[in-house]
């Protein structure tokens, strides 16, 4: 019978279910927002199948940093959806909340974001598509002392465990090219105030001032505390990461212009990759799409899922996945990257950028790359052979 014949052979189509889990609530909302437009861009850009069988994504929201949600979330997407992958994943702590549960059922976990070094040691089925805190913040120290001859730095963090792993490995990265440490400052993560720490700095002498402290309000305020405090008229270069990113310049004006950052993805990166990707976003959801490094982690952790499908088909499982995603390389919208087939992290460029006015529109302008970084953690601790 006809019947008979849809139902039996590989041909029949089927449904993949993808379970995401992030924050579209609560003060880490934008993270979902852009992971999901990001998703939603990919899909139209790619198809919403793989080979005939739909990819569909079921999202979830963990509400802020919240481990016991994230976990009854994906308990229920894998047992009640039958995800064939868990994926977003913002925060650490909600990210490591689903380590006994993959284990048990060998559902593969694509982190879109969360980005402390060891936590892909936690599961062999966690695999990461964006970037750890130290990978991009070690080669921003290392280069402003080294090529960018500043002899001393000053460190703000914010008191919480990814500032932990900011202040530690600026530091190691900053006295590895010969430069010194003259002051460091712990802030709660809610402070918008930094009158008091910029001024330290600005008493400290040091060359440098180098921030990691929430992208929003707190990175709005910190910068422009810092040309309020006359730093950046002194002459004394302000060093950030993720705080710069394109889609929060117009809010800090042009106090930023000047400003050093390190990380993974920049966003006028001259690439066919990068056009597309940001023309697939702005086709999606209109002209003013602005990429940040949420989208191009759920960009990437796409493809990983879609890869995986096309493969291995509807039924792909956790091992098979992960064992195709081991040494697997591909031109990322952010450049060249690879998944390190013994920690199953993303291996990339780090670019330095500066921000510039371009045409009236506030951007940040490669000018240093370091080739294919590694997690330097990882690196200093490595897996012990059985």
């Amino acid at each position: 019978t006809i019947a008979g014949l849809t139902m039996t052979g590989t041909a029949r189509a089927e449904t993949v279910n993808v379970g995401l889990i992030a924050p579209f609530s609560g003060p880490f909302a934008v993270w979902g927002k852009q992971f999901k437009e990001s998703v939603e861009a990919f899909q139209k850009a790619n198809g919403k199948t793989v080979k005939g069988h739909t990819i569909n994504v079921i999202y979830r929201d963990s509400g802020g940093i919240n481990p016991a949600k994230s976990r009854q979330h994906a308990e229920e997407l894998i047992l009640r959806e039958k995800v064939r992958f868990l994926t977003g994943f913002t925060m650490t702590p909600n990210a490591l909340a689903v380590a006994e549960i993959i284990n048990e059922t060998k559902i593969p976990a694509v982190i879109m974001n969360a980005a402390t070094g060891f936590i892909v040691r936690k599961s062999p089925y966690y695999v990461r598509a964006s970037m750890t805190v130290a990978q991009y913040v070690k080669p921003t120290g290392l280069w402003a002392a080294r090529e960018g001859k500043m002899k001393t730095a000053y460190i703000m963090v914010s008191d919480y465990a990814p500032g932990h792993d900011a202040e530690k490995y600026f530091e190691k990265g900053f006295i590895e090219g010969g430069g010194k440490i003259v002051g460091k400052d712990r802030m709660a993560i809610s402070t918008t105030d930094f009158a008091p720490y910029m001024e330290r700095a600005s008493k400290s002498g040091a060359e440098a001032v180098y921030i990691f402290v929430p992208a929003g309000a707190p990175s709005t305020s910190a910068i422009k505390e810092f040309a309020k405090r006359g730093l950046k008229k002194k002459g004394v270069k302000l060093l950030a990461g993720g705080e710069v990113q394109e889609i929060f310049l117009p809010a800090i004006g042009d106090d930023v212009i000047g400003t050093i950052s390190g990380v993974h993805y920049t966003e006028t990166r001259d690439s066919e990759a990068n056009k597309a990707f940001r023309k697939a976003l702005t086709d999606t959801h209109g002209p003013n799409t602005v990429p940040d490094m949420a989208s191009v982690g759920a960009w990437d952790g796409m493809k990983l899922i879609y890869a995986a499908v096309e493969k291995f088909g509807p039924k792909v499982t956790g091992d098979q996945a992960i064992g195709m995603y081991k040494g697997m390389k591909w031109e990322s919208p952010r450049g060249p990257v690879m998944i390190d087939p013994n920690e199953r992290d993303i291996v990339q460029n780090i670019y330095l950028r500066k921000v510039e006015k371009r045409d009236g529109k506030l951007v940040n302008i490669d000018f240093f790359t370091t080739k294919m970084a590694k997690d330097p953690w990882q690196l200093e601790n490595p897996v012990k052979k059985k």
